[in-house]
């Protein structure tokens, strides 16, 4: 029969599995490649879309950014300090200075307080800034002795504005930062100068209270006159008193006697004289060799020195003068004693009366003495006193000059603003146009990415090299951009078919099974149909059975697929447009539902019309939907699965391993209505 020449076997051997179809072998770049075709014409429309869009938003959401810069240079205090060569560790020092001050402006304390001042002075751009955003917006860089400020801002005058305040608030601090140093140095001294100040007054207020009107000179002037004066009324005393004994004991000796003793009074006294006279001349030498030594250094202690000795000659010269006077007084008093003796008891009275005089002159004399020596101790120990805090207080004031000299050279160096922040007038970056470009490939980026996902995402076989992991077990024989009903592609088909080796050798007489099926749902009338035709025209009796029970019944009624199945005769209806090619259609309503159908039916109705004709083309219907497609196949010779782009690949792939088993002799795949794209459409036509 045309059968056996229709699709062949190997003769005693086991027939051989279809080689699996070669494709282009997975790879990422391959998986991303197969998931953008057929993609790229909505891609780059999707991108022409995207893109002006995108750029367009980027271009009014951008800004120009306005940059301000400032420098602070750091000074050395040491003249010539950057060009020394010798001693390289004061250099260090002022380096390692330098990256402390750079350090300090970038601090916390300084950015905090800038952002303060920045809040105060502009509410509406400084509102919500932080100290951390000021920190990122101000970039700080060292240059030798340069510490370099630069910023940026969308307005020209915010960006000076951030600058002048971060260095004013640098500065603030490092001047507080100064003042707290100096205080921790200066206060002691200062508490001390305090102290010695208010010690000072009180002395001097002592000095007045305890002086009075005198001061220690007058006050020892005063004391040596007294103590003279003392010794003169002593005197006096001594002979007052001796003359009133002598006149009291010896009533009546004669004045010659007397006159005797007052002669040897005199004498003693100028002898007195004399010593005094010696003791002036003494002085007076001294006092010229003082003068002699001290020529040209006039100071306070030779002054004081130079006064006492004038003040010593002068006592000595009241001294002398005192002697004349009681040597006058001797005189007088032998006067008295040379009376007549009727008038010596009115004499006695009278010395009596100046003895008490004397007497009570003496004890005024020894108490102002006393005072005057009380008050000329305690103003020459407050003197002293005066002295010495006087001393105190210039060392005191001349150790805080010291400080406050060294101060400013406590530091290695000293910054300034070299150049104060600078008002831009141009902008240094203007974003409108980077955003602009950024929107324009942001948006063919997104187009791409979202037809990637697209293409990732799809669970449509879509490209026949889909099932190159299957190939294996299920072998793709034709691709094509036909519709079902194609003859050219279904011709096609028959020759790939004839061409399929069986797995099992067939009965002579018995015409092949060719069952046509989907994976997913769908009809396979159509394609079953085209393939008969195909078959007819190469001069095979062709029988087209219509073996999908979810079929409406024939038109006009006529025995078919279901009434086959109850068990009514075979009865095939020819179709008259085609020679050779006869027809079975679906059956008669209701007869038998796809619930119903066994294999043993199948298999009996299946043998029956492979008798009479040289090949078989049985329309199954879809394997997932119809339960009487697997009896169909598992009775077939070859099983054709039906494919389009649009179906489901995860349908397919659950149906690859039974569709591989129930054909006698495997299944093949066909692909129509294939996408342009396909790279397999050009091999597989």
């Amino acid at each position: 029969m045309v059968a056996a020449a229709t699709i062949h076997a190997d003769d005693g051997h086991e027939p051989d599995i279809a080689p699996a179809v070669e494709g282009p072998q997975p790879n990422p770049i391959a998986t991303l490649v197969r998931a953008m075709r057929g993609r790229w014409k909505g891609a780059f429309a999707l991108a022409l879309v995207l893109g002006p869009a995108l750029a367009g938003a980027g271009y009014f959401t951008g800004f120009q950014l306005y940059e301000s810069q400032a420098i602070l240079r750091v000074y050395p205090q040491e003249s010539n300090i950057l060009y020394a060569t010798g001693d390289d560790s004061v250099l260090k020092t002022f380096d390692s200075f330098v990256k402390a001050e750079a350090t300090y402006v970038a601090s916390h304390p300084v950015m905090a307080q800038a952002v303060q001042e920045l809040t105060a002075a502009r509410p509406d751009l400084a509102g919500t800034l932080k100290t951390s955003d000021l920190s990122g917006s101000i970039e700080i860089k060292r240059s030798d002795s340069l510490i370099v400020l630069k910023t940026r801002s969308r307005e020209p005058a915010f960006a000076s504005q951030k600058l002048d305040a971060l260095i004013a608030s640098y500065l603030a601090l490092k001047s507080q930062a100064e003042e707290i140093r100096t205080s921790v140095r200066l206060s002691e001294l200062r508490a001390r100068e305090g102290e010695l100040a208010a010690r000072l007054s009180a002395l001097r207020s002592d000095q007045f209270d305890v002086g009075g009107e005198f001061g220690l000179n007058a006050l020892a002037k005063a004391h040596v006159e007294k103590i003279a004066q003392i010794d003169v009324l002593a005197s006096r005393k001594s002979e007052v008193a001796a003359t009133l004994v002598t006149l009291e004991a010896n009533n009546g000796m004669s004045s010659a006697d007397t006159s005797n003793r007052e002669i040897l009074r005199a004498t003693l006294l100028d002898r007195a004289m004399a010593d005094l006279n010696f003791e002036r001349a003494r002085l007076m030498s001294e006092l010229a060799g003082m003068r002699a030594d001290y020529s040209g250094h006039e100071n306070l202690r030779f002054q004081r020195k130079e006064r006492a000795k004038l003040e010593e000659l002068a006592v000595i010269e009241k001294a002398m003068a005192d002697r004349r006077e009681q040597i006058n007084l001797l005189g007088q008093t032998g006067a008295l004693t040379d009376a007549s003796d009727s008038g010596s008891e009115s004499t006695l009275a009278e010395i009596k009366s100046v003895l008490e005089k004397v007497d009570v002159q003496l004890e005024t004399a020894r108490r102002e003495a006393r005072d005057l020596n009380r008050r000329r101790i305690e103003l020459d120990r407050i003197e002293n006193e005066i002295d010495e805090a006087e001393t105190l207080l210039q060392e005191t004031r001349r150790a805080l000059e010291v400080i406050r000299l060294e101060f400013g050279r406590a530091l290695p160096g000293y910054a300034v603003v070299m150049s104060p922040p600078s008002l831009p007038a141009e902008p240094v970056e203007d974003t409108r146009k980077i955003l602009m470009v950024a929107g324009m490939a942001g948006g063919a980026g997104l187009a791409i990415a979202l037809a990637l996902g697209l293409g990732l995402a799809e669970r449509r076989i879509r490209f026949a090299e889909t099932l190159v992991p299957v190939g294996h077990r299920l072998s793709v024989q034709q691709v094509s951009d036909a519709d079902d009903n194609d003859p050219h592609a279904a011709d096609l088909l028959r020759n790939e078919l004839q061409l399929k080796s069986l797995r099992k050798p067939r009965l002579v007489g018995i015409a092949p099974v060719i069952a046509v099926t989907r994976a997913g749902p769908g009809e396979t009338t159509d394609f079953a149909r085209a393939l008969a035709r195909s078959f007819a025209r190469a001069r095979m009796k062709t029988l087209f059975v219509d073996a999908d029970i979810g079929k409406p019944p024939c038109h006009p009624a006529q025995t078919g697929w279901r009434d086959l199945l109850a068990g009514a005769a075979f009865q095939p209806g020819k179709i008259e447009d085609a020679d050779g090619l006869w027809e079975l259609c679906a059956g008669t309503d209701g007869l038998m539902d796809d619930h119903a159908v066994s294999a043993l039916m199948v298999r009996g109705a299946i043998d029956r019309i492979s008798q009479s004709f040289d090949v078989v083309i049985v329309s199954a219907g879809s394997i997932r939907e119809r339960l009487s497609t697997q009896f169909v196949l598992s009775s077939s010779d070859v099983g054709v699965l039906a494919l389009d782009p649009s179906d489901m690949r995860a349908a397919v792939f659950g149906q690859i391993d039974r569709l591989d088993a129930l054909p006698r002799n495997g299944s093949v795949a066909v692909m129509r209505n294939a996408l342009p794209g396909d790279p397999w459409l050009a091999v597989r036509t």
